[in-house]
């Protein structure tokens, strides 16, 4: 279960971007007629679905790309070599390209609440860090900062819940995550945060498909408006256009396709 994700400076994304599925304490009437979206948390109301919206070349697609290079880190990572080139193009402007990319998730798994987070550029990870609330506080499981010195030891600090963790960061390259690298040597930590983003943490994107849009549009259209409605749209009406966009069903299956680690 996702609870918040954060992003920044990654291709269009500029300034850090929040993704919160923890639901807004409101006690209106539209907030009641979507109750059915919301479960219970320990006391916290979290969003079972939530979505993106805006303007086109708003950089949505680029909010996706973001999790899904996030989640390709955490699954690959311990495959790179000292010559991988990440694949990802920082905020080209302000200055900004020569600043690390950072990315954050807080989520639950196996009913305890983990923050992750890592920063890097193009061609190396700067820091990583997590922690956990096995008790209700937050607690270290072990913090990167390549800044700090030249040995592993001044990079790296630790919790007590890694076995041998130098051995694994002495593993661990400029180019690998800390935690990949622990799944991969068996580090049951490693493992079960591997395990959350590689069985739990699925982003299935499809290419548009004329029969199911146009099948799920004719669906759901009624919920759809009344969504609209509740959110106190001036839109009364919608109906579905066709018009032929030049390769663009090709280049949406191939932008999606690309590996992002």
């Amino acid at each position: 279960m996702i609870l918040e994700l954060r992003l920044s400076n990654f291709f269009s994304i500029k300034d850090e971007i929040t993704i919160d599925f923890r639901a807004a304490n409101l006690r209106s009437k539209h907030s009641r007629d979507l109750s059915d979206n919301i479960f219970n948390y320990k006391n916290t109301g979290v969003l079972k679905t939530l979505a993106l919206y805006g303007a086109n070349a708003s950089g949505k697609s680029n909010i996706i790309k973001a999790i899904r290079f996030c989640v390709a880190m955490v699954i690959n990572s311990h495959n790179h070599n000292e010559n991988t080139i990440f694949n990802f193009i920082p905020f080209k402007f302000d200055g900004y390209s020569e600043k690390p990319s950072k990315f954050f998730i807080n989520f639950v798994s196996h009913n305890i609440e983990y923050e992750y987070s890592f920063e890097l550029t193009r061609t190396e990870i700067i820091k990583e860090a997590l922690y956990f609330y096995p008790k209700g506080r937050i607690t270290k499981i072990f913090e990167r900062d390549e800044t700090k010195g030249n040995t592993k030891n001044e990079k790296y600090s630790f919790g007590k819940f890694i076995k041998k963790p130098m051995d694994v960061a002495e593993s661990t390259s400029a180019k690998t995550l800390f935690i990949s690298r622990a799944s991969q040597m068996d580090r049951e930590i490693g493992k079960e945060i591997f395990n959350f983003f590689n069985n739990k943490f699925i982003m299935n994107l499809l290419p548009p498909d004329d029969v199911r849009i146009e099948n799920n549009f004719n669906k759901y259209k009624a919920e759809f408006l009344e969504v609209l409605k509740i959110a106190d749209s001036d839109i009364e009406e919608i109906e579905i256009e066709k018009k032929m966009v030049p390769g663009f069903r090709v280049d949406f299956k191939k932008e999606f396709d690309k590996p992002l680690s």
